[in-house]
Parts: C-alpha cells; sequence; structure tokens
C-alpha cells in the first residue's frame, strides 16, 4: 500500500491520519492459490514492477469473473501506486462489477477509501463503501478485515476534529486484537492510541503506550520499529518539555536507522535532533546538526534528480534507437521521425523544467520553516525574560511590605509606645480630675492609633511566603471564608510537599483568591473544593463549587476577574479549562508547569 511506515514529524496530524490508516496492513489472502491471488500483498508492498509482469501476463477478456476482479485490483493498484487517481478509481470499480468473491470486493471498497482519504476534493470516502466493507467483515468474521475497515471510520472522525469518538474506537479495536490475540495488530493500535492521547494532551497515557510499545519492540529487536518508536516518543518528549532525554533518544533513532539504510528516515531524523537540541539549549549542537540536514537533504535530491534524469536518457536513447530503425526500414518516414524527435525533446525539456520548478519550491518552503522555527525561539526568549522581570517585581513588591512593616513597628510603633507610657505616668500623678479626663482621652486615642498601627504593619508582613506556605495560607484563608457561614470551602492536596519559588507560591495562591472570590460574588454556591495534585514537571489545580454556574455563550462577555485570572495563568505559562452549565455549577482545571 503506498503509504508512510511511520510518523516521521508527529507534529504533522496529516501524517499522522494517513500513518493510522496503513499500520495494519496484513495480507488479506491466505495462500496463493494463482498467480493472480497475489496482488493484494503486492499492493500492499507497493510493488508495481511485479503487478505490470501481472497485467502484462493476463487478457482481461479470457478471465473469469472472479480473476478479472484480481486483474482490475492489481491494475488499479499500478495507477494508486503512481498517484494517477481517477484512472485508478475506475479499474476498482470494474473489480467490482458482477463480483461473487467479499474479499475482492473488500479489497477495492479499501483502495477506494484510501484514494478518497488522500484526495483534498472529496475529503471522505462515500459511507456506502464504507458501510459495504464493515458487513463483508461480520459476514466473513474476519478480525482483520473489522479492524481495518474501523480504521477507516476513526480516520473519518479525526478529520472531523471528533478526537473522543476516534479514541472510542481506538479502544474497540484494542478489544478487537485482544480477543483475537492478534498482538502485531494489537502493537500498531496502541501505537496509535498513544499518539491520538498525545494531540487531546493527555500525556501521560501517550507516554505510558510509547513506552509500552517501545519495550516490546526491544524484547523484539526489531530495529525499525525500535527507531521509529524512539522517534515519536522523543517527540512527546520535547512537547512536555523533557528535552535531554528527546534528544537521546533522537541520537539512539539515528544510530539504529543506519542499519537498515532508509536515508528519508535519516535525513528526518537529523531535522528532529536539531530542533530538540535548540529545545534543550544546546544551540552549538543544533547548528552542527541542521548544517548536516541540510547537506544530506540535498544530496538525497540530487540522487532523486540524477535518477530522473538517468530514467529520462534511457526513454530517450530507447526512442532515438526506434527512429534509426524507422529510418532504415523507410527514407519515406524521415521528417516525420525529426518530428518526433523534437517532440520528445521538448517533452524533456518541459518536464525537466517543471522538476527544477518544484525543486525550488521545496527549497523556499524549508527556508520558510527555518524562519518560523527562529521566530519561535526568539519568541520564548521573550517570553522568559518577561517571566523573570515579573518574578523580580514580585519579589520587589515583598521586600517592600516586608521593608514598610518593619519600619511601622520598628519606628513609628515604639515612638507610639513610648508616648503611650508618658501619658499613662502623667494620669497617674495628675491630681486635678479634668486634667485626668484630657489625658484618659489623649490616652486612648494614642492606644487606638498604636493599634491601627500595628494592624498594618501585620498586614504587611502576612504573604504566602511566611512559614505557613501555600497550602497553610490557602486554609487559613478558607477558614475566614467559613466563618462566614455563607459558603463552605474545603482545602485537598497531594503530593505538594516539593518547594516551590517565592512567585509562584503567590501567584497560585493570587489565583485561587481571585476565584474564590468569584464563587462568592456571582456562583451563590454553598460548597466550594479547591484540589491540589503536585507532580515532577507540573501542578493540577481543580476549584469546584455547586452554584448557578454560566453560558458558554458569556464566554466573551466575562469580567475582569476573570481576564485577570486568565492573565496570571498564561504568565506562569500555564492552561485553564472551564467546564459550567446553567444551574449545575462550574468547574475550573488549571495546569501550571514547574520550571
Amino acid at each position: 500500500m503506498k503509504s508512510l511506515n511511520i510518523n516521521y514529524k508527529i507534529l504533522e496530524l496529516k501524517k499522522l491520519l494517513f500513518i493510522m490508516l496503513t499500520l495494519l496492513c496484513g495480507s488479506m489472502v491466505n495462500g496463493q492459490v494463482k498467480p493472480l491471488d497475489s496482488v493484494f500483498s503486492l499492493v500492499e508492498r507497493n510493488d508495481d514492477e511485479q503487478l505490470k509482469q501481472i497485467v502484462e501476463r493476463y487478457s482481461v477478456n479470457d478471465l473469469n469473473q472472479v480473476d478479472r476482479g484480481y486483474y482490475y485490483i492489481a491494475a488499479g493498484g499500478i495507477d494508486y501506486i503512481n498517484n494517477d487517481f481517477e484512472k485508478a478509481y475506475s479499474k476498482l470499480l470494474k473489480a467490482k462489477e458482477n463480483q461473487s468473491n467479499k474479499r475482492i470486493i473488500y479489497k477495492a471498497n479499501d483502495l477506494l477509501i484510501f484514494i478518497s482519504n488522500a484526495t483534498t476534493e472529496l475529503q471522505f470516502a462515500p459511507a456506502s463503501v464504507m458501510q459495504e466493507n464493515l458487513e463483508i467483515a461480520q459476514q466473513l468474521r474476519d478480525p482483520k478485515l473489522s479492524i481495518r475497515i474501523k480504521h477507516h471510520y476513526m480516520f473519518k472522525e479525526i478529520q472531523s476534529g471528533e478526537f473522543d469518538k476516534a479514541i472510542e474506537i481506538c479502544y474497540e479495536l484494542k478489544k478487537i486484537c485482544e480477543q483475537n490475540e492478534l498482538v502485531d495488530q494489537q502493537l500498531d493500535v496502541e501505537f496509535n492510541l498513544g499518539t491520538l492521547h498525545y494531540y487531546r494532551s493527555v500525556n501521560d497515557s501517550a507516554l505510558y503506550y510509547y513506552k509500552r510499545n517501545l519495550a516490546i519492540f526491544e524484547h523484539k529487536k526489531d530495529t525499525f520499529n525500535i527507531a521509529t518508536r524512539l522517534n515519536n516518543l522523543a517527540m512527546l518528549q520535547t512537547a512536555i518539555g523533557l528535552n535531554e532525554d528527546a534528544v537521546n533518544n533522537l541520537i539512539k533513532a539515528e544510530q539504529l536507522a543506519k542499519k537498515f539504510k532508509d536515508r528519508d528516515f535519516s535525513v528526518t531524523l537529523l531535522r528532529n535532533i536539531a530542533d530538540a537540541q535548540v529545545a534543550a539549549g544546546n544551540l552549538d549542537e543544533a547548528i552542527d546538526y541542521y548544517n548536516e540536514f541540510i547537506s544530506e537533504n540535498d544530496s538525497l535530491n540530487r540522487t532523486s534528480i540524477a535518477k530522473s534524469l538517468s530514467e529520462m536518457q534511457t526513454k530517450y536513447e530507447t526512442k532515438e534507437k526506434e527512429l534509426e530503425n524507422a529510418e532504415l526500414q523507410s527514407k519515406n518516414l524521415e521528417n516525420t521521425n525529426k518530428i518526433y524527435l523534437l517532440l520528445f525533446v521538448l517533452v524533456m525539456v518541459v518536464g525537466i523544467g517543471f522538476f527544477l520548478f518544484n525543486r525550488m519550491r521545496q527549497k523556499q518552503a524549508l527556508l520558510a520553516a527555518a524562519a518560523e522555527t527562529q521566530k519561535q525561539r526568539e519568541e520564548k526568549l521573550l517570553k522568559n525574560a518577561e517571566l523573570a522581570s515579573i518574578d523580580a517585581m514580585i519579589s520587589g513588591q515583598e521586600k517592600e511590605r516586608k521593608k514598610i512593616a518593619q519600619d511601622l513597628h520598628d519606628d513609628i510603633g515604639s515612638s507610639l509606645t513610648t508616648a503611650r507610657m508618658c501619658i499613662e505616668n502623667v494620669v497617674q500623678r495628675s491630681k486635678e480630675e479634668e486634667s485626668i479626663k484630657v489625658l484618659e482621652n489623649a490616652y486612648a486615642l494614642l492606644n487606638e492609633t498604636y493599634s491601627k498601627v500595628r494592624n498594618i504593619s501585620h498586614a504587611q508582613k502576612s504573604s504566602i511566603l511566611n512559614a505557613h506556605g501555600l497550602i497553610g495560607s490557602l486554609e487559613e484563608f478558607a477558614d475566614r471564608i467559613n466563618a462566614g457561614k455563607s459558603l463552605n470551602v474545603e482545602i485537598i492536596h497531594h503530593g505538594m510537599k516539593g518547594s516551590l519559588s517565592n512567585s509562584l507560591e503567590l501567584g497560585l495562591f493570587r489565583i485561587i483568591q481571585e476565584l474564590l472570590n468569584n464563587t462568592i460574588k456571582h456562583s451563590q454556591a454553598k460548597h466550594a473544593s479547591i484540589i491540589l495534585t503536585g507532580y515532577e514537571d507540573h501542578i493540577d489545580i481543580i476549584v469546584e463549587d455547586d452554584g448557578n454556574g454560566f453560558t458558554p455563550d458569556l464566554k466573551n462577555q466575562e469580567g475582569t476577574g476573570l481576564k485577570s485570572i486568565k492573565s496570571r495563568i498564561i504568565n506562569l505559562e500555564g492552561t485553564m479549562e472551564i467546564d459550567t452549565k446553567l444551574n449545575r455549577g462550574t468547574t475550573i482545571n488549571i495546569e501550571i508547569p514547574l520550571i
């Protein structure tokens, strides 16, 4: 089958979709009774040379109806392999005409589905074709056929953006493989399941399936599949910030790729290693790999050009020989032969020009991709500088608050205490009743002023960066809310034992504080819970309440409180998802990376 063998660049969704449909490409026929019976496996292997031999060996008019089906699948397969989809589609429809063999109908439909998926104008295969293959798989009770057609349904859901439905189908495929002990197919299904989880940002599940898949192929010592799985695992590791691990896995894959001599894959690995080195901050190594990638890619293009030119030269020499023979046979055809020769040269020149034009477009696309990579790197540097500035500002604010509190307590507080003691001494010594009353009033006023200064000092000193830490400060904040009796707040935490930076603790506290303020002001909730879960590389925060919620239409009309929360989360490079329905409460999920 004409397809990619593996997803070399995991972030390219278009490639991923075709990989999912072509990983399970086992033979559809048990045994090869006659040469025509082998066409299924030949099409799967893209072996157009042997398919051409079969088509040339037989005359379609001499074949029975079943063998005609095999013949037209072979002919359609040749056109499909060579990207002539229109001719392939026509011949595959002929393979189905008056056909009694269900497997031939299934195979013809399968290729029709692939053609539809490869043609942007069609986008999806006809529903009737997919339904027919589903019914055939059920009639023949062949689990491999069921797996293949369900892969096509999964592809359709992915193309429609329905990732949840695609994942459901993938789990269904996994169950079929387990029930029928189809170990190899199950490996491919689980690999696809990991990739779908990755695109849904469920990185833990994606990592689990990728590592499990890799471990099995390492046990089998399957060099090709080990290399391709290492490549995909590295792409996921880059996405979740495990950059050094990604670099190491890609370098391992590069060493393995040398054993099976797949130049396209090797060149792709060089580009992926360069990108991973950039993400890991190893700029010198990244430059070396980029240079090697450009050199190998140009060499690969030159090899392709040389092969094309050699084929054209062979065709030219063959045609020239025919013209010479024709000239020997008849001098009368001399002018006609010259015209043919000129036409051939013209076609060849046009072909070379078209080829060079396409190569120029490919180079322009490569340069554009390099420029985009540079732009993203610069944006990341600016973002890091902005976060450093914010962290410094928060630390400065905390220091200034502490200094003000210290000054209030040590300087003004000390002076007020001394003045209060002096007035108290005068009151005790004074004999005049009126003077005592005036002094007592002054003493009361001074005492009140001292209390206010002390409260201001304590307020300035109170910060989530004190001895209580983030969890203790949240529990104190919750206790103050609970004392009002209108809302009951519960704080639940797991794995929050590691130390966090002052700025991160302050940012998390302000986010949760603002969310609870919104709950108190707008939700009319009776209960709310704050769940904090600490992981090695990130913190998950879930804020839930049983209030009146809000409708999705209000998203574009959100107040400054929610905007402020989103701004704080963005500054911490985190993400937020809001799940709310009218009169059903609100759940807010926040994920903050530990940079």
